[in-house]
């Protein structure tokens, strides 16, 4: 019974604490939307919200498409590990179709044991790792050169800018990727280029968003907006702006530094299972 009693009380703490951990990231987030700078109405922070993203950019993503409207509905995420917690399946939840791209085998089966039903008409997964050389080949092999998509999500760890930057076969509409905010609004980094390498889990990999803004601002994608927790960096192609975003579209001007611990605010006390 001693046993069981300090177990029980273990547990309620752990409970305890992450609730705590969950509050305080829930009230810290709504002191960063108070801020003056984001009460722009066009400001796309406000609207931030999980339903199956890593932290608020689900919301973000349908605001976007609530402006500019949809297309072919179609998406391309890479990076997505299991799918639970990705840019993607809530758009593929609601009758979007889409590829899906993930190196690690492990959660390749995963998703196809949990996406089974979306296998045989909306998904289409690609298990391959993404280098600067192979990016185009994955890519044509599932959709014509030029095609049009709504969305293309990337996020591949170390070398996400130096894939993002060869992609050439395809014309998204909107673009999210993981940024690091390490490197803060004005300076242009980049990771070096080495194929095999592979995140270690530090805060060496991908770029800063003045790079990734000076990038795609060359490729007509003007950036329009990061998560609360300054992780993902939100950009739109040129012709689909129609003043519908803050009129500065600069890195310095939405720069979010990396609060990665406010990841508890969107933790949902349930066990996902999609089927």
């Amino acid at each position: 019974m001693e046993f069981l009693k300090k177990y029980l009380l273990k547990i309620l703490n752990k409970r305890s604490i992450d609730q705590i951990n969950k509050n305080i990231s829930i009230l810290t987030i709504k002191k960063i939307l108070s801020e003056y700078r984001f009460q722009n109405k066009k400001n796309l922070l406000k609207y931030g919200y999980k339903v199956f993203s890593q932290q608020d950019e689900d919301g973000i993503i349908d605001e976007i498409f609530n402006r500019i409207g949809f297309g072919s509905k179609k998406f391309i995420e890479m990076g997505l590990e299991t799918g639970i917690e990705c840019n993607t399946t809530n758009l593929l939840l609601q009758d979007w179709t889409g590829l899906w791209i993930e190196s690690n085998q492990k959660n390749v089966e995963i998703i196809k044991k949990n996406f089974s039903r979306y296998l045989e008409n909306s998904l289409q997964i690609h298990s391959e790792k993404i280098s600067i050389s192979n990016v185009n080949q994955i890519l044509t092999k599932y959709f014509k050169p030029g095609s049009e998509i709504d969305l293309l999500s990337i996020d591949i760890g170390v070398h996400t800018f130096h894939v993002l930057e060869k992609i050439e076969t395809i014309n998204p509409r909107v673009i999210v990727t993981e940024y690091n905010a390490k490197y803060g609004p004005l300076i242009d980094w980049t990771v070096e280029y080495n194929e095999n390498a592979e995140w270690d889990n530090s805060d060496y990999f991908g770029a800063s968003l003045h790079s990734f803004e000076k990038m795609l601002k060359k490729r007509d994608y003007f950036l329009v907006g990061c998560n609360v927790t300054g992780v993902n960096a939100f950009f739109v192609r040129k012709d689909l702006l129609n003043e519908k975003f803050e009129e500065d579209t600069t890195s310095k001007h939405h720069f979010i530094e990396g609060r990665y611990w406010l990841k508890n605010a969107f933790d949902k006390n349930y066990k996902i299972k999609i089927k």
